[in-house]
């Protein structure tokens, strides 16, 4: 009598998309390399992982983004430019502290001011998309350290999301004016809008030291 040919295991009952989706939200927050690789499984996840939904139900379940490493401006080799903050394997290729001085991080996008270069210029990097755009900085800055900032300029923007769409950039510098009377330091500021690529009017202030500020 001949054997009868073996069953066929049933294939096990595949993960409704909903309950599938519930646990990638519950992934740990601070490490989002297991999001990374889980939109790299197959298609299906990739579209779960990237969908504006996803990342809503992601910011809702996680109000407070951890944070994941700082940058730093130490110019010494042995130590990265990203320090982790975590136990990640999630990594930033920042630019080269030797050329450039971190200012800000804000929005999603990180600020850095040229150092040893021939121009000085800034540099407004998108960590997450590695996107990069140079600025050059306004043409009456005159000193060693400034300060600036970027901001999304995106309407309607809450900041949760910022990847792309314009920026602004508010540049802060002193200059030493020997000759001045009442006080030798005088305070600017312009802001620059990547939707015009132009810097705004310069606004400038003395320091009195009876009356205040006086602006010019």
């Amino acid at each position: 009598m001949a054997a009868s040919p073996p069953r066929r295991r049933a294939s096990p009952p595949s993960i409704p998309d909903e309950l599938f989706e519930e646990i990638l939200l519950r992934l740990p927050p601070d490490d989002p390399a297991c999001l990374l690789r889980a939109s790299l499984v197959c298609k299906a996840w990739s579209h779960t992982v990237s969908s504006p939904r996803f990342r809503r139900r992601l910011h809702e379940l996680h109000p407070t983004p951890p944070v994941l490493g700082v940058l730093h401006n130490w110019e010494y080799d042995a130590i990265p430019r990203f320090i982790h903050t975590t136990a990640s394997s999630f990594s930033l290729a920042a630019p080269d502290s030797r050329s450039w001085r971190a200012l800000d991080y804000r929005h999603g996008r990180a600020l850095f001011l040229s150092k040893g270069q021939d121009a000085e210029e800034l540099l407004v990097w998108g960590p997450i998309t590695g996107a990069q755009q140079r600025v050059p900085v306004p043409a009456a800055f005159q000193g060693d350290y400034p300060t600036a900032a970027v901001f999304c300029a995106m309407d309607g923007c809450g900041h949760r999301d910022c990847f792309g769409g314009p920026f602004r950039v508010v540049f802060v510098f002193c200059v030493d004016e020997e000759d001045a009377e009442l006080d030798p330091f005088l305070t600017s500021a312009a802001v620059y809008s990547s939707e015009t690529g132009m810097w705004g009017e310069l606004t400038s202030m003395h320091e009195q030291r009876r009356h205040g500020w006086a602006r010019r």
